[in-house]
């Protein structure tokens, strides 16, 4: 197994070679640009609280942000720990550091969210779900939620198709520094970090992530009480990435790989275990250039990424041999788009092109070759007066996979409109939009469960809200309502063993988001809410019409307190999810319980040492986000940082 982890193929000798270029070529460049422009290298300072309140932009639609200060003082291993905090999200967690990590925002489900790095979308035609598990908070300068899309120029046309986006913003150094941290803590528990950075320029950031996973737990429901331990849950993980800035080009390349165990559910095993002995090997890559520069009145946008990611699948292979898996899917992701704007006075105008090849291949058995071609063109129009502000854009899409059985191709188009008013410190602001969702490939084509007929996934979001902003306060409040047709589900045909996916019906959902953030000399408190009543409308006389949408609770709150003084921080996280059902059918007497998880952390910096101490989960409280999936408990780590 570790002689297989650790193998070293072409595309690991290409993120070394990579590598080398970034710690000797940037230096090399820096120098040069030193030279010319005489320029003096800054040193960093340990927090800045002027982050926190962003200055300048004004979006239309409501959006939230966790900032850099935020994002060092939590107790967060990945993006996933940052998203959670925000109203409105709902996260998919399958238990520890190796469990996937999926994000679903206002009860649409993870396909429906866009998640953006520096802009580019990263993506997954086989499933349309990104784990955000295996992206570090480190390299971020930003993690930023928005419900429908931002409204700017020289958007690519991929971002008005989703119904709400993720943006994560790298961070550019602001000096050269070697950084290297270590972390210890429970369930044997190891991470190595180090980051070398050059001012202005870029950055080379790895880490490599060893746990053993062996949490205790205790799952209990109406009919069943157990203790045990999660067993097969390691997980060992490397993480590579560089960029690269130079005026209004970016070069960002990831490259990550992992080996971890698949504990799966707790559901007896025939060893009269409760533990599932499968596993799966990861490895991603990607590398994406992006320029984007202005001319007077004109403004252009280019973008290229190819992405290349194999995932190694067994599962029971040894304890339950009549339905054990083994199989190796290998993507392809190779794409571009072009954005170009003009404004005049008040007036602004983009136009958005873009194109995605997509190619996924199995080795199993009656597996459906597939690659799809995915364009989308946009056109939006931008008007802002005064305090007005108003935006519509149409997006048309054309997709079509070609098979061995060629597919018909699917063209469609959507819009969206968006109006603000702002007065003083507040602003009012709406917005509808209407967006479907592509059936993902393994929807269409996943042997025997793919369903070659499925209908794209139509949502329709209508929003209303206001935010008020004054020196230290920002508040927001928005009532939306979300009305899905055609949902994708999937379910039992020709018996309770014969699944496939299909079409079925529409819900309804009807919320209100608030979020608070206050900062105040050395204090920083963020506050956010969720009420959310989300609902099946298919069939009035069905036996589940009118029940709740399965893993959407109807209540969820959190609050973040920080404090930083000094070389001192000091952060204090709480969040509460209401009850919820985990199948179509609300059942009574089995639902997945609300729970309260409290996280702390302390850290204190001095000169070029930074020493952390944390603990997720203080109370200790059994919980599930996922049925028969139970969370760690209380878990605490150590870290120590060195700054060169």
């Amino acid at each position: 197994m570790r002689g297989r982890f650790f193998h070293f193929g072409r595309q690991e000798l290409a993120i070394v070679w990579l590598a080398a270029v970034v710690m000797n070529v940037v230096p090399a460049m820096a120098q040069h640009v030193r030279a010319v422009h005489g320029q003096q290298l800054v040193t960093d300072s340990v927090y800045q609280l002027e982050e926190v309140v962003a200055r300048g932009t004004q979006h239309v639609s409501p959006h939230q942000t966790i900032t850099r200060a935020q994002i060092d003082a939590l107790a967060s291993n990945n993006v996933a720990d940052a998203l959670k905090y925000l109203a409105g999200v709902q996260i998919k967690d399958y238990g520890g550091l190796g469990g996937q990590k999926t994000v679903n925002v206002r009860s649409l489900g993870s396909q429906h969210v866009g998640v953006y790095l520096d802009g580019v979308r990263i993506t997954n035609a086989q499933n349309g779900t990104v784990d955000l598990g295996k992206y570090s908070l480190s390299t971020l300068e930003a993690v930023s939620l928005f419900n429908a899309n931002k409204t700017e120029p020289l958007m690519t046309a991929s971002e008005y198709a989703s119904a709400a986006t993720i943006y994560l913003k790298t961070r550019r150094p602001d000096s050269t520094a070697l950084h290297a941290g270590y972390s210890y803590g429970s369930f044997n528990t190891h991470k190595v970090n180090l980051n070398y950075s050059y001012h202005r320029l870029g950055f080379l950031d790895m880490q490599y992530t060893h746990t053993d996973g062996d949490y205790p737990f205790h799952y209990h429901t109406e009919y069943e009480d157990t203790t045990g331990t999660r067993r097969n849950s390691d997980l060992d993980q490397f993480r590579a990435e560089s960029c690269v800035f130079l005026g209004p080009l970016q070069w960002h390349t990831y490259y990550y790989i992992s080996y971890r165990g698949l504990p799966g559910g707790i559901v007896r095993r025939l060893s009269d275990l409760y533990t599932d002995v499968g596993r799966e090997w990861d490895q991603n890559f990607f590398s994406q250039l992006s320029w984007q520069d202005h001319f007077g009145s004109f403004g252009l946008r280019a973008i290229l990424k190819y992405a290349n990611d194999r995932l190694h699948y067994r599962s029971d292979y040894d304890y339950n041999m009549s339905v054990h898996s083994n199989v190796t899917y290998h993507q392809q992701d190779a794409y571009g788009a072009v954005a170009a704007s003009y404004s005049y006075k008040d007036l602004g105008v983009s136009l958005s092109s873009d194109l995605r090849w997509s190619d996924l291949t199995a080795d199993l058995k009656h597996f459906s070759y597939v690659y799809r071609l995915d364009n989308k063109t946009s056109l939006s129009v931008f008007y802002r007066w005064k305090g007005l502000a108003l935006n519509a854009t149409g997006l048309y899409t054309y997709c079509r996979d070609h098979t061995r059985r060629q597919a018909d191709p699917l063209h469609r188009f959507t819009w969206d409109a968006m109006a603000s008013y702002t007065l003083g410190d507040w602003t009012l602001r709406t917005f509808y939009k209407s967006v479907f969702r592509i059936p993902t490939l393994n929807d269409l084509y996943y042997t025997l469960v793919g369903n070659r007929s499925l209908r794209p996934e139509y949502t329709k979001q209508v929003d209303v809200g206001f935010s008020y902003s004054h020196d230290w306060l920002q508040v927001q409040l928005d009532g939306y309502y979300n009305h899905v047709k055609d949902r994708i589900v999937c379910l039992p045909l020709k018996g309770s063993f014969q699944w496939s996916m299909l079409n079925y019906g529409y819900t309804r959902c009807l919320g209100v988001d608030l979020s608070v953030n206050a900062t105040f000399k050395h204090h920083i408190i963020m506050l956010s809410g969720t009420f959310q009543d989300d609902r099946n409308r298919t069939n009035p006389g069905g036996k589940d019409y009118n029940d709740f949408v399965a893993y959407a609770p109807r209540w969820s709150f959190s609050a973040i307190y920080t404090f930083l003084w000094k070389g001192w921080s000091a952060s204090v996280s709480d969040m509460f999810v209401d009850k919820r059902y985990w199948t179509a059918q609300n059942s009574v007497d089995d639902p997945l319980d609300a729970y309260n998880c409290t996280d702390v952390k302390v850290g204190y910096t001095y000169r070029w040492l930074t020493v952390e101490a944390e603990c997720q989960n203080l109370f200790d409280k059994p919980y599930e986000m996922i049925q028969r999936w139970p969370m760690p408990g209380r878990r605490y780590a150590v870290t120590m940082k060195f700054t060169l």
